[in-house]
C-alpha cells in the first residue's frame, strides 16, 4: 500500500482531484453570489466553496511537496 501512495500516478490523481475541487469551490460561490448576494442565510454556501478551494491548494501544496521529496 506504502507504495501506491508514495507512487508518481498517485499524486497527479491527486493534483487532478485537487484541481476539480477548486474548480467546484469557484462554482459554488459564484452561484452563490448570483442567487442569495451577500445574506447570512448564504453563508454555509461561501464556507463551503472556500473550504473546497482550500482543500485543492493543501492537494497542490502536498503534489510539489511530493515532487521535491522525490
Amino acid at each position: 500500500m506504502r507504495r501506491i501512495v508514495r507512487s508518481e500516478g498517485y499524486a497527479r490523481a491527486r493534483l487532478v482531484t485537487g484541481s476539480i475541487f477548486m474548480l467546484l469551490g469557484a462554482v459554488v460561490i459564484v452561484r452563490m453570489a448570483g442567487s442569495a448576494g451577500l445574506q447570512w442565510s448564504a453563508a454555509p454556501g461561501y464556507v463551503l466553496g472556500v473550504a473546497m478551494i482550500l482543500l485543492g491548494g493543501f492537494r497542490f501544496y502536498e503534489y510539489r511537496t511530493a515532487r521535491r521529496g522525490a
